[in-house]
């Protein structure tokens, strides 16, 4: 008994030696050490400088549309048509995209529907971009502008791991490219050369967008890891390449035409009315620059983003059990945090978003800087807005076709505006 007290006594004593002294047990730092961050610095600056300056240098305008066969005017001239065989992407540049060796274009996958393979790249550097820039530099700093100021706050990077900050940089570069789609909104003359309305949120966008996040993460953490001196371009290629082939692409251009020509209001119209599929999203008839021919728009930003795959899709060849690959936006450190606790994403609009000045007249609902943890106020600004020239529901796929309801449609093969109302 006398033993066992002693015992006691002395792992007190112990406990409380610590506790006086100031040492602590050490728990072992979820950071990156000293020495590791010192050569992941040598790394990045030495082999891949390139990836520490502007994602987006030019932007990839090569498709930027949602459908095949638009046409800009009635008369039925220049078609907008661009895709992109599987297997034969090309090879991925950085920040500025080489027309000889980069491949874009439009692909449909049985399990991540439309892709939309510019709008991927993108995504897949702003994501390497802010992976290298977090670990090299931490202090604040602003991403290139666009339709506004983008600012960048963090804190306590330290406590982050080397996946931690990669998943962080995707959840940055997602809510970056997001911007680029409220701010296309926005788009409008003389602020703008073209109004973008007719791109904006459209379905294959913010899956794509959310796509490209998760395959710059993996191309990041590879390049910190390569030993065999291989170039960005060479592993991104090769990740790319990867994750479109899980996704089970069509094989052909003519087969993704095919999925688009399910979705598209004019080319059902044409079928007998039992072999039609009501749930369409766009119509292709109705010409580009009238932003109502996309009237299904894609509003989701997570935390799980989930594709629309098209209707009776066993008829491309996919499965008839195919089940959509859901993408999640990372939310949470490895322990639990939420990102939010180590850096605030703050944008503030440029005023002439929502105004023409010229003619002295406000065309949108102005808003004023926000961070990004608060988007959700941004996107039911947007989403009210949509609602009044696409008509409610338009974020929906309840098999309602509302263009009918639409007045002054501009169609092709027609001269002027008719009145369907």
């Amino acid at each position: 008994m006398e033993m066992n007290c002693m015992k006691i006594y002395l792992k007190l004593s112990a406990i409380l030696f610590f506790l006086l002294s100031g040492v602590s047990v050490s728990t072992g730092s979820p950071g990156i050490s000293k020495s590791k961050r010192a050569y992941y610095i040598k790394l990045i600056t030495n082999k891949y400088p390139n990836q520490l300056t502007n994602p987006q240098k030019k932007t990839r305008k090569t498709f930027s549309q949602f459908g095949y066969g638009l046409y800009e005017f009635p008369v039925p001239v220049f078609p907008i048509s661009k895709f992109i065989e599987p297997g034969k992407f090309g090879y991925q540049s950085y920040g500025k995209p080489d027309r000889e060796t980069e491949k874009n274009g439009a692909l449909y996958t049985c399990s991540g529907g439309f892709i939309d393979v510019s709008h991927m790249r993108a995504a897949v550097d702003w994501t390497v971009y802010l992976t290298f820039k977090l670990i090299v530099d931490t202090t604040d700093f602003d991403l290139p502008w666009e339709a506004g100021r983008l600012s960048l706050h963090f804190k306590n990077i330290g406590q982050l791991t080397i996946n931690d900050i990669a998943r962080m940089a995707q959840k940055i570069a997602f809510e970056r490219l997001v911007w680029h789609e409220v701010a296309s909104w926005h788009y409008h003359k003389p602020y703008h050369k073209f109004s973008e309305q007719s791109s904006t949120f459209t379905p294959e966008d913010t899956y794509s967008n959310m796509l490209g996040t998760m395959i710059g993460k993996n191309v990041a953490l590879r390049l910190l890891k390569d030993t065999t001196s291989r170039s960005y371009s060479d592993i991104t290629t090769e990740e790319i390449q990867k994750t479109i082939s899980s996704l089970q692409p069509l094989s052909t251009k003519k087969e993704s035409k095919r999925a688009y020509d399910i979705v598209d209001l004019d080319k059902q119209r044409k079928l007998p009315e039992g072999q039609r599929n009501t749930d369409v999203w766009y119509d292709s008839k109705i010409v580009f620059h009238d932003q109502r021919y996309v009237f299904k728009r894609y509003m989701n930003i997570g935390p799980e983003i989930s594709p629309w795959l098209v209707p009776g899709s066993e008829q491309l060849g996919c499965s008839s059990y195919q089940a959509p690959y859901t993408l999640e936006v990372p939310q949470f450190t490895h322990d639990g945090n939420s990102f939010y606790k180590y850096y605030e994403f703050r944008i503030t609009p440029d005023a002439n978003m929502f105004y023409n000045h010229k003619k002295n007249r406000q065309l949108h609902p102005p808003f004023g800087a926000f961070t990004t943890q608060h988007y959700d106020k941004i996107m039911a600004q947007i989403d009210k807005e949509m609602a009044q020239v696409l008509l409610p529901d338009f974020d929906k796929r309840d098999n309602v076709d509302p263009t009918i309801y639409y007045s002054h449609v501009h169609k092709v093969f027609l001269n002027k505006p008719v009145q369907e109302k």
